[in-house]
């Protein structure tokens, strides 16, 4: 923001030149540079502008630092009503939108130029004079930082209002652009329309001009989050816009108003009328306690308490009460003072944080360690890419159009966001395929088959209770409709997959068995759910409507823990093994994983191992038959197995499948 060093200087007594100045600011204040000729450019930070983003505010501030005092361009008293039955006739009807409205009427005889003194002001702020009602409201702005507008009287239409916006309602600004408006937008109107957005632009319509004798001066507060919508919206930025959007406190419509007042008076000669104000309802002190003791704990100085009271004094701050028992009454524009750390904040700044003894932090070591889950993380990544998939990273929210594309956001447990950002992240992800399905869709329009793997968080609320779950999802995509050959059924690749992936781990003992699992996006014939030590890890399947796309996902925290428990250490077998093949017609719709763990069952303590080493289907079979081939492998820990052992093991499997699943013996 331009700030002119001439100007500070007449307000602010001990300012030093303007390099010496900047340098200073830069320490104890804001970032500060020269920008040539009378300006500076000072970042004022966004909780500061409505005590600094005024020539007054940065005077005050520059006494405090360089030790000095301060001159009130506003001498702060009531001018005499020269001009009376002429009030303007206010109302408020969006008091969210307008917490205090003022308005003053003002005849003037002739409106000529301001100033030399003004308009060198105005430029070095980076302001164009127009004329001399114009360009004073334009400094009121610049010295008391609360910004202001001026009417021609002869064109508002009985009484002013501040109201929203109504629908399709236009205005031509002073600029002669034209703006429509909607109904968030808050505008100032008369029975005719809108005379100026408010905060933000003034109207064409009630514009001042050298033909101009009779003047309403405005002077508001209104709410910030709304002028930053509308100048957003509008793509209408200006200084006051600026000053509105950030918060100004409503106390500096006095100031503003009374120093308008001095100023049309002194310059334009002007007559003054009756002042009409709405909506102001006078804001409580806000006192802090402030104990020394305190403060040197937080700061990491000794500081004495008289000391310390007088840097809060020298920025505005009244004290009262003795020491050890200080109240400190916060300046109303002071609108960012709320805890005692502020106080804090303002002391060291002036202080000057380079004088703060460097002490290194005194807190325990921790031994370095491995973290388990992140090394888990690590060797999925590398068996995975090891396999050929690519990994991704997507958001973690989703809209309610990919949730109920499967199944409502309640039945998901989906989480939704207080204040979404945009329709497409309202909610935090439940799973993970979710997004996983969009990206094979949108791949397989480019490539013949994807093959995809992501990890990342999960978020479900059950039963008011919210769950976070570390997920591994998979998902593998074969374009179905290429010229030649038999449609390729990806859920084979991943299971094989999953399959090999937890063996890698370390996960010997793991199941693929019936899905029985309310997971609506699936399709339940064709998924399976992943168990191991009677725990559900995860799942497999086809997602609906989804032709050549399989998806999996398992829990990695599930995952880690069982994985933890495997390690451990067991001998391997000193005796030979036996290896019996077995030949069965089953039926098409028996899935394989059913006759392996019917085989494990029939002969728990001998049967070490079971394969799959061959599959047939053939039109010369039994109609709605199959043909599967196992290998079956037999040991003992404790004795070499006899060929009869083994037999009789095989004929207990052979009747357990029998009875099961009618299967015959080839």
């Amino acid at each position: 923001m331009k700030f002119s060093y001439s100007l500070i200087k007449k307000l602010s007594t001990r300012i030093p030149a303007k390099g010496k100045l900047a340098e200073k600011f830069n320490f104890h204040a804001f970032e500060t540079e020269d920008a040539g000729g009378d300006t500076l450019e000072i970042a004022i930070p966004a909780n500061r502008y409505s005590d600094a983003s005024s020539h007054w505010g940065i005077a005050k501030i520059a006494a405090a630092v360089f030790n000095g005092s301060v001159k009130n361009p506003w001498k702060g008293k009531s001018p005499k009503v020269e001009i009376k039955n002429n009030k303007p006739i206010i109302k408020i009807l969006a008091k969210k939108e307008c917490r205090r409205y003022s308005g003053r009427y003002f005849e003037i005889s002739r409106i000529g130029d301001s100033p030399e003194w003004m308009k060198g002001v105005l430029r070095s702020c980076g302001l164009r004079p127009i004329n001399a009602v114009v360009d004073i409201m334009n400094y009121v702005m610049l010295e008391t930082g609360q910004p202001l507008h001026a009417f021609d009287a002869n064109l508002v239409a009985e009484e002013i209002s501040v109201r929203l916006a109504r629908p399709g309602e236009e205005i031509l600004t002073i600029d002669g652009g034209s703006q429509k408006l909607n109904e968030s937008d808050l505008v100032i109107a008369d029975v005719k329309g809108p005379l100026a957005i408010a905060g933000v632009k003034g109207g064409k319509r009630a514009e001042v001009s050298p033909a101009t004798r009779r003047i309403i001066v405005e002077a508001a507060n209104f709410d910030s989050a709304g002028i930053y919508k509308t100048s957003r919206r509008l793509n209408l930025f200006t200084d006051a816009s600026a000053r509105f959007s950030h918060g100004l406190s409503p106390t500096l419509v006095d100031s503003g108003m009374g120093r308008a007042t001095e100023l049309l008076k002194e310059i334009c000669k002007a007559k003054v009328g009756e002042i009409n104000e709405a909506g102001f309802i006078k804001e409580p002190k806000r006192v802090l306690k402030f104990d020394i003791n305190r403060f040197n704990l937080l700061a990491g100085l000794e500081m004495k308490d008289k000391t310390a009271v007088d840097y809060l004094k020298r920025i505005g701050f009244k004290i009262s009460g003795s020491a050890g028992r200080r109240f400190v009454e916060v300046p109303p524009e002071r609108t960012d003072i709320s805890i005692f750390e502020d106080l804090v904040e303002e002391i060291v700044n002036l202080y000057g944080y380079e004088k703060l003894p460097a002490n290194p932090p005194r807190v325990p070591l921790i031994p370095v360690r491995n973290e388990a889950s992140v090394l888990l993380k690590e060797k999925v990544r590398e068996i995975m890419r090891g396999f050929g998939l690519s990994e991704i990273y997507n958001y973690s929210f989703v809209s309610r159009k990919e949730l109920v594309e499967y199944a409502e956001p309640k039945w998901w447990g989906a989480v939704s966001l207080l204040n979404p950002i945009s329709a497409d992240f309202q909610y935090l992800r439940p799973s993970l395929a979710l997004h996983l399905m969009r990206n094979v869709k949108d791949n397989l329009r480019f490539y013949d088959s994807v093959r995809i793997f992501e990890i990342g968080k999960t978020f479900v609320d059950k039963n008011n209770e919210f769950e976070e779950n570390l997920m591994l999802g998979v998902a593998i995509g074969l374009k179905q409709n290429l010229p030649a050959g038999k449609p390729e059924n990806p859920i084979f690749e991943l299971k094989g997959l999953i399959n090999e992936l937890l063996q890698q781990l370390g996960l010997t003992e793991c199941f693929l068995r019936d899905l029985d699992w309310d997971l609506r996006f699936l399709n339940q014939d064709n998924s399976l759910r992943i168990e191991a030590d009677h725990q559900v890890l995860g799942y497999v399947g086809l997602p609906k409507n989804s032709n050549g796309i399989a998806i999996a996902e398992i829990y990695l925290e599930k995952l880690f823990q069982l994985i933890e428990g495997e390690k451990e250490y067991e001998p391997i077998s000193k005796y030979p093994s036996i290896m019996r093949d077995i030949s069965l017609l089953v039926r098409k719709d028996l899935r394989v994983n059913q006759i392996l763990e019917e085989m494990q069952r029939a002969a728990p303590k001998l049967l070490d191992d079971v394969d799959l080493v061959d599959f047939y289907e053939d039109p010369n079979l039994k109609e709605g038959r199959k043909s599967l081939t196992f290998r079956l492998v037999f040991q003992a820990d404790d004795r070499t197995l006899t060929d009869g052992e083994v037999g009789q093991e095989m004929e207990k499997i052979i009747s357990a499948l029998t009875e099961q699943f009618e299967v015959e013996v080839r």
